[in-house]
């Protein structure tokens, strides 16, 4: 009767073993913080959707073969234990550069001209694209467009404004110049293929004409380093409109 003994100790030891697995490595707690692009729940949702993911073992398996499943604004998602059932996620979301519209929707982009998401809503601060032909996109693939080049240089732009903290409603381009709206203000950049210092000094510039709610004009086409930024109101136009006709 000892193998009889020796089946049932082994059963045992296997039986707790399992019961472990199954109930003491159980994720109970999952935290998320870092996004803004998603509530917690879809974060939550995204991440545990395997069979048994709510378990910490299968769950690091999960990870180890497959990686861990992302929404199409994240960039990556570090997880960290607090303890053996509570689990932190630090979401870092993708920087969106920009968005076009197309069919009612709203086609968001990142700074390499990946196709993010399609969605009716229009995101607070991301500026949007007009006057470039785009053609067919799927999400998760980058934009079909007739002129590469002049699609690079928005892209450029684009980081620059995010980079600087500039506030820009629109981007348009028309015959491969390209202009800015920001509030009241129109930026006329003229067509370059790099806009680097002149989105430097327009970010100070910027912030005061919102500040002191002005409207006008900015000729930057042959702006250079160093030169001053001159802002045409609408109130001096209308003036000298009035002394023409006066």
């Amino acid at each position: 009767m000892r193998w009889y003994h020796k089946f049932l100790a082994l059963a045992g030891v296997i039986s707790a073993v399992l019961l472990f697995i199954f109930f003491g490595l159980k994720i109970d707690t999952v935290k998320v913080e870092g996004t803004q692009a998603y509530s917690d729940e879809e974060i939550r949702q995204a991440v545990f959707t395997r069979r048994f993911s709510d378990n910490e073992l299968f769950f690091e398996i999960y990870r180890k073969i497959y990686g861990i499943n992302k929404l199409p604004l994240i960039e990556d998602i570090e997880v960290t234990y607090e303890n053996m059932h509570t689990v932190l996620l630090h979401v870092y979301d993708k920087a969106i550069s920009g968005c076009i519209r197309y069919m009612g929707q709203y086609v968001y982009f990142d700074k390499d001209g990946i196709v993010l998401q399609s969605t009716e809503e229009k995101k607070e601060g991301v500026p949007v694209v007009t006057g470039i032909q785009f053609g067919t996109f799927t999400v998760g693939e980058a934009f079909n467009v007739k002129d590469n080049s002049l699609f690079a240089a928005i892209m450029n732009l684009s980081q620059l404004i995010a980079h600087y903290g500039i506030e820009v409603n629109r981007i348009h381009v028309t015959d491969g110049a390209v202009a800015l709206y920001s509030g009241d203000i129109l930026v006329m950049l003229g067509k370059k293929e790099m806009y680097d210092d002149e989105m430097s000094a327009l970010s100070s510039v910027l912030e005061t004409t919102k500040k002191e709610r002005l409207s006008g004009t900015i000729h930057m086409e042959n702006f250079r380093e160093g030169d001053k930024i001159i802002l045409k109101s609408k109130t001096e136009k209308k003036k000298k409109k009035a002394k023409k006709e006066g």
